[in-house]
């Protein structure tokens, strides 16, 4: 079963996919399986208690990637 792995984006900023794709290459390189949700609805990202974006939402914790964009970081998130 794959990981939801939610990057919570700024509605009017838009989507990054340089995250997306950060995701999804230690996510393979680790076989982790993953299938990544991005959300830009405010009503949406307002549920998971943050206004730090973007951020990202495994297993239900949300971890800010402006503070966590390194590769091993990411790597921290998706295998813990």
């Amino acid at each position: 079963m794959n990981k939801i792995v939610k990057v919570l984006h700024q509605s009017c900023c838009g989507v990054n996919p340089n995250i997306k794709n950060q995701l999804e290459k230690i996510a393979k390189e680790n076989n982790v399986a993953i299938d990544v949700v991005d959300i830009t609805d405010i009503m949406e990202t307002m549920q998971y208690g943050t206004m730090d974006f973007p951020s990202i939402v495994i297993d239900g914790k949300v971890h800010s990637y402006r503070q966590n964009n390194t590769d091993e970081a990411v790597k921290e998130m998706l295998i813990a």
